[in-house]
């Protein structure tokens, strides 16, 4: 399997990475990547880990969620690639993640 990352979900990691450095350091920031990096590796080995988040109703395309710490890789399967589209702060509403899914195509 492959993994792709979606803009969207290179801009939530820039945000997350940045908001971490600001209020904890770059020690804790270099923890949160590997662990997130070790997350992504267990993907490309099983790609169902996650547990189905949400399906889109208009488009079909089925959304999982692997927790991560205080975030969650959302992600969709499509043939052999993974495409990582979000990582989505679990302390959020998930009706405000299933809005923004809905807005994807």
């Amino acid at each position: 399997m492959t993994i792709e990352w979606s803009q969207g979900a290179f801009s939530d990691y820039d945000e997350i990475i940045n908001y971490i450095i600001s209020g904890f350091g770059l020690r804790a920031a270099r923890d949160f990547r590997t662990k997130l990096l070790e997350n992504i590796n267990v993907l490309r080995e099983q790609p169902f880990a996650g547990k189905e988040e949400y399906t889109n109703p208009n488009t079909k395309i089925e959304y999982r969620n692997l927790v991560c710490k205080y975030y969650s890789i959302i992600y969709t399967l499509i043939g052999e690639r993974i495409i990582i589209v979000s990582f989505w702060n679990n302390r959020k509403n998930p009706d405000t993640l299933h809005n923004m899914l809905d807005q994807m195509e």
